[in-house]
């Protein structure tokens, strides 16, 4: 048998299929993902019945190709929302987890996210999902025929059984803010405080639930948030693995017993399944990073009069000759603030006349980027009751830059592991859905699928 899993991330829709048996990906399909124009500058939309369509003609692909198919898992990027009517149809844009809106200035001095951190029991941040709900609820800016909120792979769920009603899993409900951990359902009670209407939000269900079938009688399996399911296609389980995943964001997880943060910290503790927590880092570029110095190089070619589709096959090559660069520029690539600091910039610092080459910004971006995932898990590394063996890389920013491995191992002090499967997130929605569907008894048999490179 097969399964077949989406995931919608924020630059690309991706959708594969795994034989149940072996855990072999037979094919993986992808089509970009894209934001629409926004009439402030501060945010960043994109088209939900253009992600709907992209989603329908993967998934149609590929269960044509491989029939029977066992069963449909679902995940993407978190954090951000879109408003539905009574008829399920999307009456919004989906306004993504880099929607700048909750960093406008709200009382005083405090901006909309700042204002709910510090009159609730929660840390909150642009591009939550009840932050966004909240600037639109005091703006005057909420739909007026909106009945409910939801994040986009939880629509894309939805329409694929023919619901016209969301219904979120606990992964997805905690990456909208506002949630209570322990009693793993939002904090309605705070919430409708804050004059947002709690009769919004959609009911959180446990990990075991098939939402329902496709018009081809294939059951669907209820929607994780892509953190989740890129450390379950990447570790499963094991407490013993620290999952780094650097995509257009980047994050590092570990699984964890309690529900409170190590104490100064800017770790995160997030549901992940069985009733098990991960305690999670998440710088807000990541891969991006990089890709801004892609840009900019290519910006730099386009000043002598030449067209590239793409600076990365040059700057993949000239880190392919592993020259030494002895006097390294130190960048912090922290260029879109963090989510307890948003007006934090990045830096490059060290500049000299004999380092300031393509190759040292480089490798000083690379060396950012580890650096403020090393950053945020010294508690982990440090603490007690942490037993961390290996550090499994996962995602596009280690997958397709071998560079960003080494950097990563020199860094953590720890040998990487790099799941021979591509697409780790969508393997997990594949692993998940698999357990809801009864092809596994839980996620640990599932996860005897996964190997590595």
């Amino acid at each position: 048998m097969v399964a077949i899993s989406l995931d919608i991330g924020t630059t690309k829709i991706c959708a594969i299929a795994v034989d149940c048996d072996t855990g072999d990906v037979l094919e993986v399909l992808s089509e970009a993902n894209a934001f629409i124009p926004a009439g402030r500058a501060w945010e960043k939309i994109q088209d939900p019945g253009r992600i709907m369509e992209i989603s329908e003609m993967l998934c149609g692909t590929l269960i044509r190709k491989y029939a029977p198919i066992a069963c449909i898992g679902l995940t993407g990027q978190m954090h951000g929302i879109l408003y539905l009517n009574r008829s399920g149809e999307a009456i919004s844009p989906l306004y993504t987890w880099q929607d700048q809106c909750g960093n406008q200035p709200y009382m005083g001095h405090l901006s909309y996210a700042e204002y709910l951190t510090e009159n609730s029991a929660y840390r909150m941040a642009t591009g939550f999902g009840l932050t966004t709900c909240f600037y639109h609820t005091q703006t005057g800016q909420l739909p007026p025929e909106a009945y409910k909120l939801c994040t986009i792979q939880d629509y894309v769920a939805m329409r694929l059984v023919g619901k016209a009603e969301p219904i979120m899993h606990p992964s997805n409900a905690a990456s909208l803010g506002l949630f209570d951990l322990p009693g793993r359902d939002f904090d309605r009670e705070t919430i409708n405080r804050f004059g947002m209407n709690a009769d919004l939000l959609p009911a959180v269900v446990p990990d075991h639930r098939i939402i329902g079938e496709t018009r081809e009688g294939i059951p669907v399996c209820v929607a994780i948030g892509d953190n989740q399911a890129s450390v379950l296609g990447s570790a499963g389980v094991d407490k013993g693995s620290m999952v780094v995943n650097i995509g257009t964001g980047s994050q590092v997880s570990v699984l964890y017993d309690g529900t409170q943060a190590p104490e100064n910290s800017q770790l995160e503790v997030r549901p992940y399944l069985e009733g098990m927590n991960m305690l999670v880092g998440s710088p807000l570029c990541g891969g991006s990073a990089y890709a801004l110095l892609e840009r900019f190089f290519r910006e730099v070619i386009r000043m002598a009069g030449i067209e590239a589709e793409s600076a990365y096959p040059y700057m993949n090559a000239l880190l392919a000759r592993k020259e030494q660069v002895t006097d390294p520029l130190l960048v912090s690539t922290r260029f879109s603030g963090t989510r307890h600091n948003p007006h934090e910039r990045g830096r490059i610092e060290n500049i000299g006349l004999d380092n300031f080459t393509p190759l040292s910004m480089m490798i000083g971006f690379l060396n950012g980027i580890a650096q403020e995932l090393y950053d945020l898990a010294m508690p982990i590394l440090t603490g007690a009751g942490f037993s961390t063996r290996h550090l499994v890389a996962a995602g596009n920013g280690v997958r397709k830059n071998p560079a960003m491995r080494s950097i990563l191992s020199e860094r953590f002090g720890l040998p990487v592991r790099v799941p021979l499967h591509r697409e780790e997130a969508a393997f997990g929605a594949a692993l998940f859905a698999m357990v809801n569907a009864g092809v596994f008894a839980d996620p640990d048999e599932a996860g005897r699928l996964i190997r590595y490179v």
